[in-house]
């Protein structure tokens, strides 16, 4: 497939924007980019979508997701942030199942994929939410992910004490050694699109010890 009369902005490492450019595809694989009268001559045979008048992007990269909050959108969005934290988002979130956690996360990824963004980081998966079928979902999807699964050995947030939902915290082991495991299982996965990560929980959450062991 042929796309034409694009303005294609490359990100190459000289910035080129290429006008009345093109993409070529063939599969999954982007194959070439360039200007539209030599693509054209070169993939005479193949299907055409003319974009005249569109710009052709690399893939967005979004730095910052959590998948499980999909789900939760707009509660208590009056709040401060620890209330909105602590007196919301924690609490349903600490009441998670593995079903919600892939549910939210399939949502959470066709937004994603509508809007243009093809990588994202998920900074703390929570074991509750159910890693195997959130991994699934990215697999099942074509997104590219980078997923750290929480790893805490304090049950508390900064200076906030007693303020996680029993549901939300982890002892240490579980913690750490069950990221361990979605490494062994997921790290790689589905054409190398999944990477799997350590993600030490909030400040006050994660002690110095830890912080070394996992390094």
């Amino acid at each position: 497939m042929l796309f034409t009369n694009a303005t294609v902005v490359t990100m190459n490492p000289t910035r080129d924007i290429i006008t009345n450019g093109a993409v070529a595809v063939q599969g999954n694989r982007i194959v070439a980019v360039g200007k539209a009268d030599v693509l054209q001559r070169q993939y005479d045979g193949d299907e055409r979508v003319d974009v005249q008048g569109k710009l052709i992007i690399p893939g967005l990269i979004d730095t910052h997701v959590h998948l499980a909050q999909a789900l939760i959108r707009g509660c208590a969005d009056d709040m401060a942030l620890i209330e909105w934290l602590c007196d919301r988002v924690w609490v349903l979130q600490g009441n998670f199942t593995e079903d919600d956690g892939y549910v939210s996360a399939r949502l959470c990824i066709a937004e994603m994929l509508k809007s243009g963004t093809t990588t994202f980081l998920e900074s703390m998966l929570a074991h509750r939410y159910g890693f195997n079928g959130i991994a699934q979902a990215v697999e099942e999807s074509g997104i590219r992910a980078c997923l750290a699964g929480i790893v805490m050995d304090i049950g508390t947030y900064a200076t906030q004490t007693n303020s996680m939902h029993p549901g939300m915290i982890e002892d240490r082991e579980t913690s750490l050694l069950g990221v361990l495991d979605m490494h062994s299982k997921w790290e790689d996965a589905a054409c190398e699109r999944i990477h799997v990560w350590f993600g030490p929980r909030t400040p006050g959450g994660v002690t110095s010890e830890l912080y070394r062991e996992m390094s």
